[in-house]
């Protein structure tokens, strides 16, 4: 995203008209990338915890350590994948998993930039954790302005329509000069 200054994307990222509100992933659509994401993340789990079994299949005997880790490994496994997944996706150049990008939503920070690695590991643990609270913690992005989840109010970051966005990118969106009154 190119903005030719900080002003035209405030302009779009601050806006709340109804026009504007298209460019924020809704409640329903997050959901729906979300059950994608969990099959996903479900097939990832069950193929790498497979890759582990394969020494039982084998009649290799499991021991000591083994033993301890094939015990934990499902635990293992749904703290790695899930996070991983969601991190190197949502931080890499597409933005999105894939889930997110069936619908053409990308994850930003507030200047709509690309998050960093650091950044959406503590989006994306601050959203495992609201769940595990309480998972009615969600509903809030049917209800804030700008679609924003917990996860995403604490982390600073938005849920926006790669389509949206991009047409609002052009100067025709933008308030004219006289239009931009701020109050110091």
């Amino acid at each position: 995203m190119d903005f030719k200054n900080d002003k035209e994307l405030y302009i779009i990222m601050t806006a709340t008209n109804d026009n504007v509100r298209r460019m924020y992933g809704g409640f329903w659509i997050r959901t729906a990338a979300f059950l994608i994401d969990l099959v996903i993340v479900f097939v990832l789990v069950l193929l790498i915890g497979g890759v582990f079994s394969i020494p039982s299949i084998l009649g290799i005997e499991e021991t000591g350590f083994i033993k301890v880790l094939v015990m934990w490994l499902p635990l293992i496994l749904w703290l790695i994948v899930p996070w991983l997944y969601s991190v190197l996706w949502e931080s890499s150049k597409v933005k999105a998993t894939p889930g997110k990008l069936l619908f053409s939503l990308i994850v930003v920070d507030k200047e709509g930039k690309r998050l960093g690695f650091w950044h959406a590991s503590g989006r994306y643990w601050i959203k495992a954790i609201s769940f595990i609270i309480t998972r009615m913690i969600y509903i809030v992005v049917a209800f804030t302005a700008k679609k924003q989840g917990v996860h995403d109010l604490c982390a600073s970051t938005l849920v926006v329509n790669k389509k949206e966005l991009q047409r609002f990118e052009q100067p025709s969106f933008f308030l004219p000069v006289s239009a931009d009154i701020t109050n110091s």
